[in-house]
Order: C-alpha cells, then sequence, then structure tokens
C-alpha cells in the first residue's frame, strides 16, 4: 500500500483498527448481553459467560490472523505458529477487553441483570480503560515468563531476563 507510513504502518490503516475492533467488540456485546439477559445469575452462568469470552477471544485473534495473511505487506516465518500460538497470544488483548467493553453496555447491569444499567461517565472509562489496559500487559507478561522468552527492549542489545 504506498502511503505515508508511521513504524511502517500506512497511516490509513491506524483509523481503519477503530471500525474493525469496533465491530469486534460489538459482537462480544451481543453475546455476552444474550447470556447475561437469558441464563439467572449463578454458576453455570459465569461458567458459560467466561467460557464464550475465551472461545470467542481466540476465535476473533484467529480469524484476523487468517484475514490479514492474504494482504501482501504482511508475512510470517512459520504460518502454523502465527496462527495457533499467535492467535492464544493476540487472544489475550480480548479476554479482558471484551468483558470490559461490555461494562460500558448501560442497557445491561451485569451483577443484577434487571435491564436497568446505568451510565458510565467519560471519568469512568478513562480510568477504567487504563485499568483494563495494564491488565493485558500483565497477563502479557505473565505468558512471556512461564514460556521463559526474555523481553527484548527496542532495537537495543539489552536483553532483560529474569534471575534463575
Amino acid at each position: 500500500m504506498p502511503a505515508h507510513r508511521l513504524n511502517n504502518v500506512p497511516i490509513a490503516l491506524y483509523f481503519a483498527t477503530h471500525f474493525y475492533f469496533s465491530t469486534y467488540h460489538v459482537f462480544s456485546n451481543l453475546l455476552l448481553r444474550k447470556i447475561v439477559t437469558s441464563y439467572q445469575a449463578g454458576f453455570g452462568r459465569s461458567v458459560l459467560y467466561v467460557a464464550v469470552v475465551m472461545a470467542f477471544s481466540y476465535f476473533t485473534a484467529f480469524m484476523e490472523t487468517l484475514t490479514i495473511s492474504a494482504y501482501p505487506d504482511y508475512s510470517f516465518e512459520d504460518r502454523n505458529m502465527a496462527y495457533t500460538v499467535g492467535s492464544a497470544f493476540y487472544g489475550i488483548y480480548f479476554l479482558v477487553s471484551f468483558p470490559a467493553f461490555s461494562r460500558f453496555d448501560s442497557d445491561i447491569d451485569n451483577d443484577n441483570n434487571k435491564g436497568q444499567g446505568r451510565a458510565v461517565g467519560i471519568w469512568e472509562t478513562v480510568v477504567s480503560s487504563c485499568g483494563y489496559g495494564m491488565m493485558i500487559m500483565i497477563l502479557l507478561d505473565f505468558v512471556r515468563l512461564y514460556l521463559d522468552i526474555p523481553l527484548i527492549v527496542g532495537k537495543s542489545n539489552v536483553i532483560c531476563s529474569t534471575v534463575s
């Protein structure tokens, strides 16, 4: 795509992310709203909710990886690894963001299922979003540490690793 670039990504694609991430989260909200409004609160509904979040997170990440692979500017050293492990790693973002986004849905109240949600203000949205971002970073780092992958910062030769 011949265009002005930022970090070697066409600038137009930064704006495109808004509508496709909005689409992912609208579909997740539809799924999660259906669960919250169709089933009584309890252990079974909680298990279903978590299972749907996990499955839809992986599905969304996998489908984005699969569809983007047709774009000529993207290539993978190991396509199978990108589809399986890469999608699972990318899905971590959605594990947090799907339930977080549903909390901003003022039509339902996830806690009491009475169908009368509360309005969420801009300050609460900003503060909550910062917290959700930190939760994602922590989960990504836990997975990195579990897989014993060193943290390489930038293009420097400095490698941050855990002490054994």
